[in-house]
């Protein structure tokens, strides 16, 4: 686990908005399907955030203070986000296909140890999270290689052309300690015990944990 996560010159990378990618930084993602939530809950939650730290913001306070409100603004919008998708009964589920999953798989896991380290990943049936480090290039480029390959993979199973597999831009956050390491590592794993899918993240067929961080994973 790095120490130093001090960006450096040429860190920088966009999207729908700039983002700042560390080179030894830890990623957590999410990706999830195109049209796998309703467009209005989206919107919703994404207003309900800019209005929340913007209130943040007018409160004058300090920097490390507003940094950390901030970080906490973000995860409260992440989880209800992610809560949409557990429990979304609309859009695609093409993962419930082994076949649509195995493709995916296979285009995440084609580079690791090359371009970068996968540390854990799961599979659910409209999205998928990962964390991953060690990248080698831009994450911009890496996702645009590994979401282009499954895409173009899964449309052929789907017996789909040009019509988009992947909702354009992924959620990435930048893991800053050990601490929030073991968190994000157990929330991924027991993704689908959350959701009644399993009784044990271990159970889960989808499940991935590099054995180099087996002692992150909460055992109780």
């Amino acid at each position: 686990m790095p120490r130093n996560l001090k960006p450096k010159e040429g860190d920088f990378y966009k999207r729908n908005l700039p983002h700042l990618q560390p080179s030894n930084a830890v990623l957590f993602m999410t990706v999830r399907l195109d049209g796998s939530l309703p467009r209005v809950r989206v919107e919703e939650l994404k207003k309900r955030r800019k209005a929340e730290e913007q209130m943040l913001r007018e409160k004058g306070l300090s920097g490390d203070l507003l940094k950390k409100e901030l970080g906490k603004c973000s995860d409260l919008y992440f989880g209800k986000f992610d809560k949409l998708l557990d429990n979304c009964a609309t859009g695609p589920h093409w993962f419930k296909d082994d076949k649509i999953a195995k493709s995916w798989s296979n285009a995440l896991f084609y580079f690791d140890g090359e371009r970068y380290k996968i540390i854990c990943s799961t599979i659910m049936s409209n999205h998928v999270h990962f964390i991953f480090y060690k990248l080698d290039r831009d994450l911009s480029l890496i996702m645009k290689s590994i979401k282009g390959f499954s895409a173009r993979e899964a449309n052929k199973i789907l017996n789909r052309t040009g019509q988009r597999f992947w909702q354009i831009e992924s959620f990435d956050r930048m893991i800053r300690d050990r601490a929030e390491l073991r968190s994000k590592i157990n929330y991924i794993l027991n993704n689908a015990v959350k959701v009644g899918l399993v009784k044990h993240w271990k159970s889960y067929k989808h499940n991935y944990i590099n054995p180099e961080f087996i002692a992150f994973v909460n055992e109780a």
